[in-house]
């Protein structure tokens, strides 16, 4: 056996209890305890506030399992977990709020270390057709539907002070990561800004997005929010530059 097989055997009784042949299992115990508990620090410290809200005895039954059928593909434990919060909606679909809290803690951490993008300035807000202008957003940001509060849970959870009840929230509202300068930052939004920021990271013009808006908006309530929202991105940090 060579040293890559050697390796490779190692790898697969770590990560599922076996001991290999002519190894001492009293030693390959002590790593694959340190292996496990490796793992499960990394859930813990990348999923903070879904500990905080599922408590300690839940959320480690649910990275202990989620450890027993995933193994680490990269070089760096920064990337172990993404698959978690698909793991924990599985695992609780009739409480939303857990997968949502779940996403915010893993898009907040990508978001600290996701690619650097110089965002635009808002005095850099000029197009000679706004109909035909394409938002590009630096490449940290993530969004998503939420169903519940919980942006409001995560915050009270993150300021230490008694977090509110569940509640489901409006159709169609949603939240928004990404990182400004070197401080990853969420927000919850509306409905009208939930629409504009799905359509303009599929790709839609600034005027495709101005028609959808007026199918259910007069024509100042689509210049408001649509412009609210190109000024409030780029305020923000989340727009790297327009494009035709």
């Amino acid at each position: 056996m060579n040293l890559r097989e050697r390796q490779r055997v190692f790898a697969v009784s770590l990560a599922t209890g076996a001991v290999p042949l002519g190894v001492d299992a009293r030693g390959m115990a002590v790593y694959a305890n340190n292996y496990r508990a490796q793992l499960l620090a990394c859930l813990r410290d990348t999923y903070e506030k879904t500990v905080l809200w599922l408590g300690d005895d839940a959320f480690d039954a649910n990275a202990s399992r989620y450890i027993d059928r995933h193994t680490p593909s990269s070089w760096t434990l920064d990337a172990y977990g993404e698959q978690f919060v698909q793991w924990l909606e599985n695992a609780y679909p009739a409480d939303v709020e857990v997968g949502e809290l779940a996403w915010l803690d893993w898009h907040l951490r990508r978001a600290f270390s996701g690619a650097d993008a110089q965002p635009m300035e808002v005095r850099d807000l000029v197009a000679d057709d706004w109909d035909r202008v394409e938002i590009e957003f630096v490449p940290t940001l993530r969004f998503r539907p939420m169903l519940s509060n919980a942006v409001a849970i995560w915050r009270a959870l993150a300021d230490e002070t008694p977090p509110p009840p569940v509640v489901i929230v409006d159709a169609g509202v949603g939240a928004r990561v990404w990182r400004q300068g070197l401080s990853p930052r969420f927000a919850s939004m509306t409905a009208d800004e939930s629409t504009c920021l799905d359509l303009a990271l599929a790709g839609a013009s600034f005027g495709e997005i101005c028609a959808s808006l007026e199918r259910t908006h007069d024509e100042e309530q689509t210049a408001r929010i649509a412009g609210g929202c190109l000024g409030a991105w780029t305020a923000e940090g989340m727009i790297r530059q327009l494009r035709r």
